[in-house]
């Protein structure tokens, strides 16, 4: 009988697959045990349900000179806030979470353990994609599950476009999220840099102000990547005249240029 053996690469293949799993299911347990869940699967909620408290004018059905013309006009004002509110948990794994994660990493020296295993930065990332992705997604979906069983919420235009808007704009902040995860030493110089650029991100996602197509602030706002996300998701959601082609180059291009750049700069110590 003859007998086949294996290359040492198909090995080494194997091996990192096995340790790829082992690294995504061991991060996530410290991802839980270390971060606040609350902030990814509940602030969206509850952000949206305070603002439909103090603002009635979400409750109201948008009609009037305001809406004319526009994919809104008909139904309740509170969808016209969702999309940014689904993009708000993609921007607080990416820039609040990964990078406070990796300084203390860091700071702890765990990735200088790493650094003596077969381990390699892209492999890191991914794992915090994957995890990242899971718990965004959560909490998206929590978000629109509540929002839903309380106001008169219009099911999407188009799913596929709304999960693709959800999964580019999360692969888009995540570069960025790695290009800061990649150097900053302590967790909380990591917290304080993902702030600095959270909260600008979060205006161009149209989560503190409606944006209204065909201002400064759209334009803008449809080459970052939080603001293409939203739009996007809002594009799918409720259609509209233009199909987002810009946004969806722009996610596409910070990620692909953001990136190798994180995985070029990482810093194991």
């Amino acid at each position: 009988m003859a007998t086949t053996t294996s290359s040492p690469r198909a090995v080494l293949r194997a091996t990192r697959s096995r340790g790829f799993r082992r690294l995504v299911l061991t991060e996530g347990k410290v991802w839980v045990r270390g971060s606040d869940i609350f902030w990814v699967l509940l602030f969206p909620t509850v952000l949206i349900l305070g603002q439909a408290a103090i603002a009635p004018e979400l409750r109201e059905i948008a009609t009037g000179d305001t809406w004319a013309g526009t994919p809104f006009y008909g139904v309740t004002v509170i969808n016209v806030v969702l999309p940014a509110m689904l993009a708000m948990p993609i921007a607080i794994t990416a820039l609040t979470i990964m990078p406070a994660s990796f300084g203390g990493f860091r700071e702890r020296g765990v990735l200088k353990r790493f650094s003596a295993t077969p381990m390699r930065p892209q492999s890191l990332f991914a794992a915090h994609f994957i995890i990242n992705v899971t718990m965004s997604l959560a909490g998206a979906l929590i978000a629109v599950i509540v929002t839903s069983a309380l106001f008169r919420v219009v099911e999407p235009n188009n799913v596929a476009m709304v999960v693709f808007g959800f999964v580019l704009g999360m692969a888009s902040m995540m570069a960025l999220g790695s290009l800061v995860s990649a150097r900053v030493s302590r967790a909380s110089a990591g917290t304080a840099i993902g702030n600095i650029i959270f909260f600008p991100l979060l205006l161009t996602a149209g989560v503190f102000t409606v944006i209204e197509p065909g201002t400064v602030l759209y334009q803008i706002a449809r080459v970052t990547p939080l603001g293409a996300a939203s739009q996007v998701m809002s594009y799918g959601w409720f259609g509209g005249s233009t199909f987002p082609w810009i946004q969806i180059v722009a996610m596409v291009a910070w990620t692909a240029v953001l990136t190798p750049l994180a995985v070029r700069l990482f810093k194991w110590t």
